[in-house]
């Protein structure tokens, strides 16, 4: 491997963080809105919800007063925020990036005038749009569904010399709002990607918002398949027609698989059993780090029932895997998973990490998290 091959594949392999939901449902265009449209955009579906009730699912993006949806630069800013706020710890809802000139040699952009004038429009962009969503999250907590309306960000705050000119000293922030720092942040519902930022900053829009999807679906799937017209609404590719949304599907997944996207073996279409409806098909690379729990009805027979939500069990399992990086101890975090409440599984992994980080224990990281997942449940008289 050459010295410019082993640092791209290196760069591939840096986990960079997103939004949960964000990463699924469709919030940004993948091309400048036609004539600035400013109806909102909504994407509907249907899941498979508590004891295999279907539950259809909406998720509606209103736009900014003024800059609309937003373009392809748009969601390419909010990524790189959350990569600042990230390497920060996600300590504060206050993300400080320092200045636009920052952000735009962050994201390997030129820094002239019109590129200024373009993140500047981005992060208003990002502090003005409004999502209203329908059964889009599940609050295990309070065993129910949530229908929600939030903003991303509450403000942004750039600092300059004088009255008159643009904003250059290094001060500024943008201040992420109760609802992503409450519902996000704090209850730890964010993806790890199996790539940097560079990687993702050269990506095409359609190739970014497929790689950021495969990355959430392909966590416990090998193989995810949609409903044409649906995923092509899902993305979005503003096309209707079938024949382009193949073409466009075909060389985005060409182009992932072409520059080192680790998790896309192949992809194929298949028509449905009416012989009119159609299908796209993506292909996993390698098993998922999470093998699918039982089904319910096998579960009843050799596991006990999880007190945390099914459709939570692989997701607690990752982000206990991830910390601890023991995979050989793959079993017991799917049985923590299945027996501790999520909140003290939480609970564990934040004292683990800070005692990590201060040095205040020899353990290794695993050997400390098993420590107090052990000790808080036995408070609880949960075995282990």
């Amino acid at each position: 491997m050459s010295g410019q091959d082993y640092k791209q594949s290196t760069e591939i392999l840096e986990r960079s963080k997103y939004e949960l939901t964000l990463a699924e449902f469709p919030t940004f265009p993948v091309a400048k809105s036609k004539m600035g449209a400013m109806k909102p955009r909504v994407f509907e579906d249907t899941i498979t919800g508590k004891d295999g009730e279907p539950v259809k699912r909406i998720w509606m993006v209103i736009p900014h007063g003024n800059g609309g949806f937003g373009t392809p630069s748009t969601h390419a800013t909010l990524f790189e925020i959350l990569q600042i706020w990230k390497e920060q710890g996600f300590a504060s809802q206050h993300i400080q990036f320092r200045s636009i000139f920052h952000l735009l040699k962050r994201m390997g952009k030129a820094t002239g005038n019109s590129q200024y004038k373009q993140i500047l429009k981005d992060l208003e962009i990002l502090v003005g749009i409004t999502i209203k969503a329908k059964n889009a999250f599940w609050d295990n907590k309070r065993r129910a569904y949530v229908d929600s309306t939030f903003h991303l960000f509450d403000s942004v705050s750039l600092y300059k010399e004088t009255a008159d000119g643009q904003a250059t000293l290094e001060f500024a922030f943008i201040k992420a709002s109760d609802y992503l720092f409450n519902n996000s942040i704090l209850k730890n519902s964010l993806l790890s990607l199996p790539f940097g930022s560079k990687f993702f900053h050269g990506l095409t829009p359609v190739e970014q918002r497929l790689a950021l999807y495969l990355s959430k679906v392909f966590r416990s799937q090998t193989v995810n398949k949609r409903e044409l017209l649906e995923f092509a609404n899902q993305i979005p590719l503003e096309v209707k027609e079938p024949k382009l949304i193949r073409q466009r599907i075909k060389i985005a997944c060409k182009a992932l698989m072409a520059k080192g996207f680790p998790l896309l073996a192949g992809y194929d279409f298949e028509k449905g059993a009416d012989h009119k409806s159609e299908f796209v098909l993506f292909k996993r690379k390698g098993a998922p780090p999470n093998p699918k729990f039982p089904a319910p009805e096998r579960r009843q027979k050799k596991l006990p029932t999880p007190v945390n939500a099914h459709g939570d069990l692989e997701y607690l399992t990752e982000t206990i895997l991830e910390f601890c990086g023991d995979t050989k101890s793959l079993n017991f975090y799917k049985k923590v998973a299945r027996t501790v409440p999520r909140n003290i599984i939480f609970r564990a992994l934040s004292e683990a990490k800070v005692s990590y980080d201060l040095s205040e224990t020899k353990k290794s990281k695993a050997a400390h998290f098993t420590y107090l997942t052990r000790k808080y449940a036995k408070e609880f008289e949960i075995e282990l």
